[in-house]
């Protein structure tokens, strides 16, 4: 996790039908970016899926050699470089296996991001895209594995949902030979209803200004339509529009051609896309006729120009759109109220929390990603009381690790998890499985900002805000909290609250912690 600001990003995408390549320059002014190479390679992740939920062998050397091949040229012009993957990878029985093969053979991590992660980061590139302005807009993404649904009004999503259903999905489980028989394409129908339900009762409550689409599957249908209308699409697609009868039309076409080859030959449908498209054409006829879509416009963005917008407001610490930084912290303060959190104990912990990481900056050496994840364990340290007293912290793992926490990607969810698990109690153990699962750079960055949050929730042991805050100061053996009171309170349980929890800082940074009141508190 680089503080760096890179002049250069690129993003590799890992989806379940492709793996796609965007390299780019930053423009620092507008906080946007101009591509300077893009490719994809149609790996078919998912289609290498065994019987158990597993991606097999050939599947995983064929994406890492696709990955690889793209990394290679990411560096080659000097970009900083994040790889992220999707459905395939999130639900596949062996992604750790996968996760780590990658890791020893492209020195580079992986992260794989939730079905809600995805969404939002594809919404931040539509945005950009189409420039939707304040309208209130229905964002769809459909990939092979998912398909993404987001509510948004300006920078707020509202709604978000992802289900599984996807491209290659749904062709596998209904077109698996490629042909498009007539029971088929009415089990395939009925299975897409049935499965957007939900989605169509949420979006039902919502006053919808436009729709907006982003994938492969949905540009083909643009393609089509162009072809149908005697326009060329000549390469741009973006903000082009069709109609809810031009994709009826769209999919007569590609149901009476029965087979991949001779959906090959119709206008707009390319020759990689010819076997996933019956599945994908049906699953979008079915969401236009379940959320009554009139029109829906193309956005040629999708989540890996979003992974390049995210990594710009994070290097470059923006706040102005789709904040970034503004949609973690609602959505940490959304989960912590929705888990009954006690408000001013968890904030008053945060406070000193960030107070501590910002005088120790010279120490940890960490920056404002660091700092964001700490805010986060510290404001949600305590929802595990929201199951039980006994062991919450415990239950604060699980609560965080498995909640929707939009901003985060999954490795940051599992630190967040982590740091609040550790504020009390034993410090890690090899018996930890979970957190002995983690690489190395990540226990040891656990380690720094637990023993920090323990330091802060030691301070006030009481939930009376007892300590207004703290004065850091450390030398090469020690570092010296001053504890300054709130009034004339007495600092006892406070200190003794912090030395009982001093364990994991003190192991973290190699030096003993010392607790005093602050000089003009001592009475002579």
């Amino acid at each position: 996790m680089s503080t760096k600001r890179p002049d250069r990003i690129a993003a590799i995408d890992i989806g379940t039908n492709s793996i796609h390549l965007v390299v780019a320059r930053v423009i620092k002014e507008t906080g946007g970016f101009e591509v300077l190479d893009h490719d994809k390679d149609m790996v078919r992740l998912g289609a290498g899926i065994g019987p158990n939920g597993e991606l097999t062998d050939k599947a995983i050397d064929k994406a890492l050699f696709a990955i690889r091949k793209f990394q290679a040229r990411s560096k080659a012009s000097g970009a900083s470089l994040r790889i992220v993957a999707t459905s395939a990878v999130r639900e596949a029985t062996n992604r750790d296996y996968f996760l780590e093969r990658a890791r020893q053979e492209l020195g580079d991590s992986i992260e794989v991001v939730s079905g809600f992660e995805e969404a939002r980061l594809t919404y931040l590139a539509v945005r950009k895209a189409v420039d939707t302005g304040l309208r209130s807009t229905l964002m769809i993404d459909i990939g092979g594995g998912s398909t993404e649904f987001v509510v948004g009004y300006g920078d707020d999503i509202v709604y978000d949902d992802s289900l599984k259903l996807g491209a290659v999905r749904l062709t596998t489980q209904f077109f698996p030979n490629g042909k498009t028989d007539s029971k088929s394409v009415a089990e395939c129908r009925k299975f897409c209803t049935l499965s957007l339900a939900p989605v169509r009762r949420s979006v039902a409550q919502e006053k919808i200004d436009w729709v907006v689409g982003s994938s492969g599957t949905i540009q083909c249908m643009g393609r089509m339509a162009m072809h149908a209308r005697g326009e060329q699409p000549n390469g741009r697609l973006n903000r082009i529009t069709f109609t809810a009868a031009e994709l009826r039309d769209n999919v007569e076409r590609i149901l009476s051609a029965k087979n991949t080859e001779g959906r090959a030959k119709l206008k707009g449908v390319d020759d990689g896309r010819a076997d996933v498209i019956p599945a994908g054409a049906l699953l979008l006829e079915s969401i236009f006729n379940d959320l009554n879509i009139p029109s829906m416009t193309i956005s040629e963005y999708s989540i890996r120009e979003g992974i390049l917008f995210d990594t710009i407001a994070r290097s470059y610490q923006l706040k102005d759109f789709l904040s970034h930084e503004g949609q973690r912290f609602r959505s940490v303060m959304h989960l912590a109220k929705r888990l009954n959190f006690e408000q001013t104990h968890a904030e008053h912990v945060t406070m000193l929390a960030l107070s501590i990481f910002d005088q120790t900056r010279d120490l940890h050496k960490l920056g404002e990603i660091e700092r964001e994840l700490l805010e986060a364990a510290a404001l949600l340290h305590d929802v595990g009381l929201f199951v039980a007293h006994s062991a919450h912290h415990k239950h604060s793992y699980y609560l965080i690790r498995n909640s929707q926490i939009l901003g985060f990607a999954d490795y940051e969810q599992q630190i967040v998890a982590h740091v609040a698990r550790y504020h009390r109690k034993s410090p890690p153990r090899k018996s930890h499985l979970d957190f002995m699962s983690l690489p190395a750079s990540y226990q040891s960055l656990v380690s720094k900002l637990a023993g920090i949050l323990r330091i802060a929730d030691g301070l006030d042991r009481t939930h009376a805000s007892t300590v207004r805050d703290v004065d850091v100061r450390f030398n090469a053996d020690e570092v010296t909290f001053s504890l300054i009171p709130n009034g004339k309170r007495s600092l006892e349980y406070s200190m003794w609250g912090a030395e009982r929890k001093r364990d994991m800082f003190e192991a973290a940074f190699n030096r003993r912690a010392v607790f005093v009141p602050a000089l003009e508190t001592v009475t002579l």
